[in-house]
C-alpha cells in the first residue's frame, strides 16, 4: 500500500458479553500491530448493554450499533458504510491476530488486480489439545477444522489466488464493495445459529463483477481463533454441517452451482476420501481415535448433504447485497480541515425534518484525505474518532511557474448559476486565469453580459444549440495553454486550479486532468438518489490512467467516466485540438442530450492518451433538486450513452466487437450500483424503479436521437449557421 493512502480500517463485530475477554485480547493485539490500523470499528449487534460497556471501555474505538438486519452480515455492512480506509479488514470477536497480521494482509495488495486478501486461522483449543472429534493429519491440521472456523486440510499452504476467503480473517479494497455490493444479509451467522457462506457469496459476486480481479490467500497472515467447548459436541457438528449445506444451496441458486460448488467438489472428491482412509487405518490398528474420526467425517458430510438437499427444495431466494447505501433522507454536506478540526461538528437544524447523516470532506490544507459518511446524533457529528491524529508539518507547496488557464463556462437555462461559477473560479486563488462565459441561449437581456464583464470575464454568444458547440467556441476564442471546462452548475473550490496545473507541469504526457466532484447539497430525495445512482468521482487516491495502467479493466476505455465528469475537466490545448474537440452531435442542448464527455474520453484512450485524476482539486455540483427534472436527466443519460456508442461504431466499425464484449460486464456493474433502500419505504423504491425505467427508455431512443442531431447539424450547416 502506498504511504499516501489512508491507513486500513479494521472491523470487529460482537453480539454477546460472553466473549468480552476475547474482544479485549483482540483489541490489544490490534493496538500492537507492526502496521497500525487507521481506525478500528466495533459494531455491536443489537445488544445495547454491550454497546454502552464497549463505548466506555474503548475510547479509541468507534463503537456503533448494527444499523442493518440482525446478524453478522448486517453488522459488517454497517461498518463498511462508516469505514474510511482504502482497505477494510474483518476480524472475529473471538480471534486474536498475530503482531504482523495486518502487515501481511496489506502486502497482498501490491498487485493492483488484487481486490481481497485473507489469511489463515489456527485453533486455540479449550484444554490446549485438539479434540478427538476433529480428526487431523500429521501436520496438525484437520479436514473438518472449517466447522470451528479455522484453516482446514485442503486449503493452500502458500500464497495463491482462491475463490473465497474465511470470514474470521479477510480484507477487501473499498472498491470491491462498489463493484460487487455488500454482504448478503440473508446469509451469515445470527447469534449462535451456525449459518454462513456470506463471504463465499460475496467473493463469487466479486469475481463475476470484475473477472480480472484476484482474491488472494496469504497463510502468513495468521489469527488465533478460540474454539469454545460447545462447538466440540456431536450436536454442533450436525447443526454446523446442516447450516453449511442450506447456505451453499442458497448461494448456488443465486450465483450458479458451478461457481458455488467448485471448491467443494474438489474437497469431497480428494480431501474427504483421503481422510476416511487414514481414519479407517487408525481404526484397524486399534486406535480409538480412528472410530471417532470416521463417525465425525460421516456425520458432517452427511449433514451438509442433507442441508444442501433441503436448501435446494426451498423456495427462498437471496436478496443480494447492494452497494454501500447513501442514507435516504436529507444529508448535511460539510468540509473539515484536520489542522483545525473540532471534536464535534454541529449540524444546523432544518425547518422540516432533520439530518440523519453528514457527508464530510476531510482535508489537510490543500490536500484531500477522505470523504466519509457519518451519522448525525443529537445534532452533532463526532469527528474525534476519525483517526487522522495530529497533522504533520505542512508540506511545502510545489514551486512552479503557473501557466495561463482558460476557463470556459457554457450557460443556457441557469445563468445565475453561471455567474456563481465565475465568482467561485475567481475566488479559487489562482493568479493566471482567463474566464470565458459562452451564452448558448441568448435572450436579448443585457444583464448577463454586464455581470460577467463586471467580474473581469469575457462574454461570448453562441446561438447554435448544444453544450459541445458552446465549449468548442469558448476553446477556440481562449488563449491559455490549458482549457478548463466548467459547467454553469459547478463551483470549483480554493486550490482547484493549482492542483490541476501541478499535474500538467509535472508530466508533459498528461492530456487531461479530472477532479473530485462532490454534491453542493443533498437536501431533497432527488439530490440523494442522483448522488447514489450517478454521483461523480469520490476516489481519494490520485490515479494516472492510460492504456498500460488500466489494461486489466474490462470496461476500458468506457471506465474513464468514473474519474470525473466532462463538465469539470481541464485539457491540454494541443491534446484537445488534436482530438477535434467535443462532438457537436452529442451533449445537452442536442437531441442526443448527453454522452459528449465520455465520447471525448474514448477518443483520447484510442489515441493512447493519458488522464490524471486528482482528488486534491475539489468542485461542487448542484444536483437536480426537482423529481421531474431528475427523471428527464436520467432519460438523457440513457439517450446519450447509446448515441455515443453508435457514433463511436460509425467512426470505427471494428469497434462494435469491443462494445459487444463489454456489454455483460457493464450490465453487471450497472446492477451493482443499484442503491439499497429500506423495504418499508415503498415510495423510495418506486421512485428508484422509475429512474431505472427512464434510463432504459432513453437508451432505446439513442439511435433515433443521434439521427435527429445529425439532420439538425447538417441543416444548420447548409443554412450558414454552422
Amino acid at each position: 500500500m502506498s504511504p499516501t493512502e489512508p491507513a486500513p480500517t479494521v472491523v470487529l463485530c460482537a453480539y454477546t458479553e460472553r466473549r468480552w475477554d476475547d474482544l479485549v485480547a483482540g483489541l490489544s493485539s490490534l493496538r500492537a500491530q507492526t502496521v497500525r490500523p487507521g481506525e478500528i470499528i466495533l459494531v455491536v449487534d443489537h445488544n445495547p448493554e454491550l454497546e454502552r460497556r464497549a463505548a466506555a471501555e474503548f475510547p479509541d474505538v468507534l463503537v456503533v450499533p448494527n444499523a442493518g438486519r440482525r446478524g453478522l452480515s448486517g453488522a459488517r455492512n454497517t461498518a463498511i458504510e462508516l469505514a474510511k480506509g482504502e482497505v477494510v479488514a474483518f476480524l472475529d470477536d473471538d480471534a486474536v491476530p498475530e503482531p504482523d497480521w495486518l502487515e501481511q494482509l496489506l502486502a497482498g495488495y501490491r498487485d493492483p488486480r488484487v481486490l481481497a486478501v485473507g489469511g489463515s486461522a489456527r485453533p486455540v483449543w479449550p484444554d490446549g489439545e485438539r479434540s478427538p472429534l476433529l480428526p487431523a493429519g500429521g501436520d496438525g491440521t484437520g479436514e473438518l477444522d472449517w466447522v470451528v472456523g479455522c484453516t482446514y486440510t485442503g486449503q493452500p499452504t502458500s500464497e495463491t489466488p482462491v475463490r473465497n476467503l474465511m470470514g474470521c480473517n479477510m480484507s477487501f479494497r473499498r472498491e470491491a464493495f462498489q463493484l460487487a455490493g455488500l454482504f448478503t444479509e440473508d446469509l451469515g451467522r445470527v447469534g449462535r445459529t451456525p449459518l454462513g457462506c456470506e463471504e463465499t457469496e460475496l467473493c463469487i459476486r466479486l469475481h463475476q463483477a470484475s473477472p480480472g480481479s484476484v482474491v488472494l490467500f496469504r497463510p502468513e497472515a495468521v489469527v488465533r481463533h478460540r474454539v469454545t467447548p460447545d462447538r466440540l459436541t456431536w450436536g454442533y457438528l450436525r447443526r454446523r454441517g446442516w447450516g453449511e449445506g442450506v447456505s451453499k444451496a442458497l448461494v448456488s441458486r443465486s450465483v450458479g452451482a458451478d461457481a458455488a460448488l467448485a471448491t467443494e467438489r474438489d474437497y469431497l472428491s480428494r480431501v474427504i476420501p483421503a481422510a476416511l482412509l487414514r481414519e479407517l487405518g487408525r481404526l484397524l490398528r486399534g486406535r480409538g481415535s480412528g472410530a471417532l474420526g470416521v463417525l465425525a467425517l460421516c456425520l458432517v458430510v452427511g449433514s451438509t448433504a442433507a442441508g444442501y438437499a433441503r436448501g435446494k427444495l426451498s423456495r427462498r431466494r437471496l436478496k443480494l447485497g447492494a452497494p454501500p447505501k447513501l442514507v435516504h433522507g436529507p444529508i448535511h454536506v460539510a468540509t473539515v480541515d484536520i489542522n483545525r478540526m473540532p471534536a464535534q461538528l454541529p449540524v444546523p437544524a432544518r425547518a422540516v425534518g432533520h439530518y440523519r447523516a453528514a457527508q464530510v470532506l476531510v482535508r489537510d490544507g490543500d490536500r484531500t484525505l477522505d470523504v466519509v459518511l457519518l451519522p448525525v446524533r443529537r445534532g452533532v457529528v463526532r469527528l474525534d474518532l476519525l483517526g487522522f491524529g495530529t497533522p504533520a508539518a505542512p508540506a511545502p507547496k510545489p514551486d512552479f511557474e503557473r501557466p495561463l488557464i482558460s476557463v470556459v463556462i457554457p450557460t443556457a437555462h441557469r445563468k445565475q448559476q453561471a455567474v456563481a461559477s465565475v465568482r467561485a473560479a475567481l475566488a479559487a486563488g489562482y493568479p493566471r486565469l482567463e474566464i470565458l462565459v459562452v451564452d448558448n441561449l441568448p435572450d436579448g437581456e443585457p444583464w448577463l453580459r454586464e455581470e460577467v464583464e463586471a467580474l473581469g470575464a469575457r462574454y461570448l454568444v453562441e446561438p447554435r444549440k448544444g453544450v459541445s458547440v458552446a465549449r468548442n467556441t469558448g476553446a477556440r476564442e481562449s488563449k491559455g495553454e490549458f482549457i478548463a471546462f466548467v459547467d454553469e452548475n459547478i463551483r470549483v473550490e480554493p486550490g482547484w486550479f493549482d492542483a490541476v496545473a501541478e499535474e500538467f507541469v509535472a508530466d508533459p504526457q498528461v492530456g487531461c486532468v479530472t477532479s473530485m466532484v462532490l454534491p453542493a447539497s443533498l437536501e431533497t430525495d432527488a439530490e440523494v438518489l442522483f448522488e447514489r445512482l450517478k454521483g461523480y468521482s469520490q476516489h481519494v487516491r490520485r490515479q494516472r490512467l492510460d492504456r498500460e495502467t488500466v489494461r486489466e479493466d474490462p470496461l476500458y476505455p468506457l471506465s474513464l467516466a468514473r474519474y470525473g465528469p466532462g463538465s469539470c475537466t481541464t485539457w491540454r490545448r494541443s491534446t484537445f485540438e488534436s482530438l477535434g474537440g467535443y462532438d457537436p452531435l452529442l451533449g445537452a442542448g442536442t437531441p442526443a442530450m448527453a454522452g459528449e464527455d465520455l465520447d471525448l474520453f474514448v477518443r483520447l484512450a484510442r489515441a493512447d492518451g493519458t488522464v490524471v485524476y486528482t482528488p486534491h482539486a475539489v468542485a461542487r455540483h448542484t444536483h437536480r433538486a426537482d423529481w421531474l427534472e431528475l427523471r428527464e436527466q436520467m432519460r438523457g443519460y440513457g439517450v446519450g450513452l447509446t448515441a455515443m456508442l453508435l457514433l463511436s461504431v460509425l467512426r470505427r466499425p471494428i469497434g462494435v466487437f469491443s462494445i459487444l464484449r463489454r456489454i455483460p460486464r457493464g450490465a453487471a456493474r450497472l446492477a451493482a450500483r443499484t442503491p439499497e433502500l429500506p423495504l418499508s419505504d415503498r415510495a423510495a423504491r418506486s421512485r428508484l424503479r422509475q429512474l431505472r425505467r427512464d434510463e432504459r427508455s432513453g437508451m432505446l431512443s439513442g439511435p433515433v436521437a443521434l439521427a435527429k442531431a445529425w439532420r439538425r447539424y447538417r441543416f444548420g450547416a447548409r443554412s450558414g449557421h454552422r
